[in-house]
């Protein structure tokens, strides 16, 4: 799906900005739902430009990222309230019943992708929004639907009857444009965001050493996550392929010759300790998560590293460069016994600097 942003001169706050879409999945006598994901589900990849071309994001399995970031940095008071809209925590909410075979999802913005929750706040200027252009790749039926009740049949397909950008768009007073644009002119309007990097690897069965290279160089690397899949829920609707179990076993990172954590995490409860580190959890009580120590093991199982220097610190994040790789290393305690599938994120800060016409990217 493709949406080319027609905003002109305003600025677009994107807090009170969301992406709508309505599927209607096809079959007869079913019922599924998205399982632990939400609507975001059926976004799999999405890549943003400028209108000059300039590529401000190409994300591959965003929707994966998303449900693993909001199950740890959103409350349960928030999944049912802005997460009830996005579909999390909705069970079977779409069936052949008269009516529900079509489900109605609004996803704010800042949760469709970070670019478009950027550092400070700050609203989309009007010389990146107007022709933005966003492209979206649908998942496969199976990888974003489960169907775990006991029904004759299943699904046969969806498709998004529609689909649209609902932004509120604000219009500057004349002299606070006219002020923007003499600085965009002169030298640039910043934007920093954090973009994601993903690395997808094929672990075979009955072998319980995994080591995984993240090759990208970034100047400003945020956290670093690891989950773990099975292969077959990605392909069956009977298994929900966004259920990601914490298979025990020996894991840590390297950077260059760092490694994180100093201690390699042998235990489950130390390896969600370091989940609640990598989210800010532990210096801020007063930051709620929605993922428990029961769930980590069953559910919202991770192996994540904080790469930052202190949370409190603005662009404390480390480098990541051909001296200095980032790798992963883990040896299950016991060896899978089915083929499983490694991805891992990695999220780092990103400029974007803009003029009237052309906009660059550093990382």
């Amino acid at each position: 799906m493709t949406c080319q942003f027609n905003t002109g001169t305003d600025y677009v706050d994107l807090k009170n900005s969301a992406l709508v879409i309505k599927v209607k999945v096809n079959g007869t006598d079913y019922s599924c739902g998205f399982g632990q994901g939400s609507a975001c589900n059926l976004l799999r990849n999405i890549r943003i430009y400028h209108r000059s071309g300039t590529c401000y994001s190409n994300t591959q399995r965003i929707s994966l990222w998303r449900k693993i970031y909001d199950k740890y940095t959103h409350s349960p008071a928030w999944f049912q309230t802005v997460g009830k809209l996005m579909g999390y925590e909705s069970g079977d909410v779409i069936s052949d019943t008269a009516g529900a075979d079509t489900f109605t999802a609004v996803i704010p913005l800042t949760h469709l992708h970070p670019f478009f929750n950027p550092e400070g706040g700050v609203m989309l200027p009007a010389n990146m929004a107007s022709g933005l252009r966003v492209e979206l790749d649908l998942a496969p039926l199976a990888e974003a639907f489960v169907n775990g009740t006991t029904f004759a049949s299943q699904p046969t397909g969806y498709e998004i009857t529609d689909c649209y950008f609902q932004t509120m768009n604000i219009s500057l007073m004349d002299s606070a444009q006219a002020s923007l644009n003499t600085v965009a002119q002169k030298s640039a309007l910043e934007y920093v965001y954090k973009d994601v990097f993903t690395s997808q690897n094929s672990h075979p069965s009955n072998t319980s050493q995994l080591n995984i290279d993240i090759n990208k160089s970034v100047a400003f690397a945020s956290e670093a996550l690891a989950v773990v899949q099975d292969t077959a829920s990605l392909t069956t609707l009977l298994e929900d392929s966004f259920d990601t179990d914490y298979l025990p076993g020996k894991w840590d990172y390297t950077l260059g010759s760092n490694h994180y954590p100093n201690v390699k995490v042998d235990d489950s409860r130390l390896a969600y300790h370091n989940a609640l580190l990598t989210f800010d959890k532990l210096k801020h009580s007063t930051k709620e998560t929605s993922a428990t120590l029961a769930s980590f093991n069953v559910t919202d199982g991770i192996y994540s590293v904080s790469l930052e220097r202190d949370t409190a610190l603005a662009l404390s994040q480390s480098p990541v460069n051909a001296s200095r790789a980032l790798r992963f290393e883990l040896t299950f305690d016991t060896a899978p016994t089915e083929p499983q599938l490694v991805t891992v994120y990695l999220t780092y800060l990103t400029s974007a600097r803009s003029t009237l016409l052309n906009s660059r990217v550093d990382v």
